[in-house]
């Protein structure tokens, strides 16, 4: 079997609009053979840079036109070495992970086997999710609290704040933060992502009132780049320090366990991929670190790679969700895993990620250049 063509489509971010937030474009790859077998992959887009990594998947098609789809570690070490030179990045590391994931898809359908099984087997029976709650338009936070409870009674018993957000001063987000405690259901857990807007003098009475309102982890509280700062929070909590989505290299999340920088790692999915994941993940149980799903991407492929990757490793602190892409999603891609109790997924049987992709709409869609728009992941 020989791989015969590379496809890239990108789902443009008005696809994703509501009401609740502005969209996200979503760049999805097809890897086909000569066996007419193939595999549904999703390469992480910063900012608005969806036909800079679409382009980037398409330079490196040649590397795997008329090779052997099941030689994926063969793919990632030509990439790396013969296309660039060593020279790596984060877009490079996108593209890379966008076919890889593809690849993966491709191999467990090959075997007939679900990729958790080929990443060495599931470690539990249904992996953990936790609702991202999150919107990038300016509203009250009476409607993030709205948004939170909706999602706890759709069955998440765990979502993710931003309190810090949009010049919010940190007494203001802990405010915030209390009144959605008092709001929340007991049992629905909290997690608040500072999004790098603290530093560690800021930071540090934040903790303070985070452990009294029972709140137990915290997401880039500071720059990931600030080490010792992050070393010295972690060590001075008990709250779970949690770091790491906008790296994408193993050398960057080394540095990260080895100052002891983080309680959690979080890469993205999609920007590392399935095979760097799971390294990234042996080497931080190594180091009694836990690792979590960060996935800012579609409730499709992304999803799909996340599930298997939070099934196949033993250190895993959850897989992150996104309600408002779910819609969007839906429009082009079926996700064969059922959702269970408390915002987990139950093991698929489904070969490969275990999607369905609609092609026919993926090519139906008209793009539209987004409105430039910082957005926190």
């Amino acid at each position: 079997m020989k791989i015969t063509n590379i496809k890239t489509f990108i789902v443009p971010a008005h696809v994703s609009d509501s009401d609740w937030a502005f969209g996200k474009a979503f760049v999805l790859v097809k890897v086909e053979t000569d066996k007419s077998l193939f595999g549904w992959g999703e390469a992480y887009v910063p900012n608005d840079c969806e036909h800079a990594i679409a382009a980037l998947i398409q330079s490196l098609a040649r590397y795997l036109e008329g090779s052997d789809p099941l030689k994926i570690s063969e793919f990632r070490h030509n990439a790396l070495h013969s296309f660039a030179n060593l020279q790596t990045g984060l877009h490079f590391s996108c593209a890379v992970a966008g076919i890889e994931t593809a690849l993966w898809d491709l191999s467990g359908k090959v075997h007939d086997q679900p990729v958790y099984k080929l990443l060495g087997g599931a470690c539990r029976t249904t992996v953990p999710t936790y609702a991202n709650c999150h919107s990038n338009k300016r509203l009250p936070f009476e409607e993030f609290i709205g948004y939170a409870k909706r999602q706890h009674e759709a069955g998440f018993t765990s979502v993710k704040v931003y309190p810090f957000l949009n010049g919010t001063s940190v007494a203001e987000g802990l405010q915030n933060l209390t009144w959605l405690r008092e709001s929340l259901d007991p049992e629905c857990a909290i997690l608040v992502d500072a999004w790098r807007t603290l530093n560690y003098e800021s930071a540090q009475p934040a903790l303070d009132n985070l452990e009294v309102l029972g709140i137990r982890w915290l997401e880039d509280p500071v720059p990931t780049e600030d080490l010792e700062s992050l070393a010295r929070l972690t060590k001075a909590t008990s709250i779970d320090i949690v770091t790491g989505e906008i790296l994408s290299d193993d050398t960057a999340f080394s540095a990260l366990l080895k100052h002891r920088a983080a309680n959690i790692l979080n890469p993205d999915i999609t920007c590392v991929g399935l095979s760097a994941f799971t390294s990234i993940a042996a080497s931080a149980q190594a180091a009694s670190c836990k690792v979590a799903v960060h996935n800012f991407n579609s409730m499709g492929p992304a999803l799909a790679a996340g599930l298997h990757a939070g099934a196949a490793i033993e250190n895993l602190a959850g897989v992150e969700y996104f309600p408002r892409f779910k819609a969007a999603t839906d429009a082009f891609c079926q996700l064969h895993w059922q959702q269970a109790e408390e915002g987990s997924f139950a093991l698929t049987e489904a070969p490969g990620l275990g999607i369905s992709v609609d092609e026919s709409a993926l090519t139906d869609f008209d793009y539209r250049p987004a409105t430039m728009r910082p957005w926190p992941g």
